[in-house]
C-alpha cells in the first residue's frame, strides 16, 4: 500500500508541475472529440479468446499543452478459436467463444511534447467489473496512437488504439 501512495503522490506532483509550467501556453484549451479503433490481445485467464476488435468515442478536455481530462466509451468484441465437443447424446457441436465488452472510462493525460501517459478508470460490462487502464501514446496533430493495458477484475488485455480527433 505504501508504494501505491508514493506513486500517487509522485503523479500528483508531476501533474502540478506540468500545470504550473503550462499556464502561459493555453491556445488549445477546450473540448476535443474523436473516434478510434482498437486491436486487443487477451492475456491471463482470457486464453479462450484469440483477439479483440473495438470501436470508441473519445472526448478530451484540454486544460493546457501538458494536461487533459479524458473520457472513453467503447465496445470490444473478443473472439476465440473454434472447437468441437460431443454432448451426452453423442451429438457433435462446433463452438466459437465470443464476448462483448462495453467500456466506460474516465481519467487524465499528461503530455510531454507529442508523447503522453494516461490513466483511466471505469466500468467494463461483459466482465461486470470496475477496472483500470494505464496507457502511453503519441499524438501528432489530429492522430493519436496509443498502447494500453486493461485490467478489469480478473480479466486483462493489452491493446493498440488508433484515434482521429475532429477539429483544431
Amino acid at each position: 500500500m505504501n508504494s501505491k501512495i508514493r506513486i500517487l503522490g509522485l503523479a500528483l506532483m508531476l501533474i502540478v508541475l506540468f500545470q504550473a509550467n503550462a499556464q502561459k501556453d493555453n491556445k488549445e484549451k477546450g473540448w476535443r472529440s474523436g473516434n478510434s479503433v482498437m486491436y486487443s490481445s487477451p492475456v491471463g485467464n482470457m486464453e479462450a479468446y484469440n483477439y479483440g476488435l473495438g470501436v470508441y468515442g473519445n472526448v478530451d478536455y484540454i486544460f493546457n499543452k501538458h494536461f487533459a481530462a479524458r473520457l472513453d466509451i467503447g465496445w470490444n468484441e473478443f473472439t476465440g478459436k473454434e472447437h468441437q465437443y460431443i454432448d451426452v447424446n453423442g451429438t457433435f457441436h462446433n463452438v466459437k467463444p465470443s464476448m462483448s465488452v462495453w467500456e466506460f472510462t474516465a481519467g487524465a493525460r499528461a503530455n510531454v511534447g507529442i508523447f503522453y501517459i494516461e490513466a483511466r478508470g471505469g466500468y467494463f460490462t461483459g466482465v461486470d467489473s470496475w477496472g483500470f487502464v494505464p496507457a502511453v501514446g503519441v499524438r501528432y496533430k489530429n492522430f493519436d496512437l496509443q498502447g494500453n493495458f486493461n485490467i478489469a477484475g480478473d480479466y486483462h488485455w493489452g491493446g493498440v488504439r488508433l484515434a482521429y480527433y475532429w477539429g483544431k
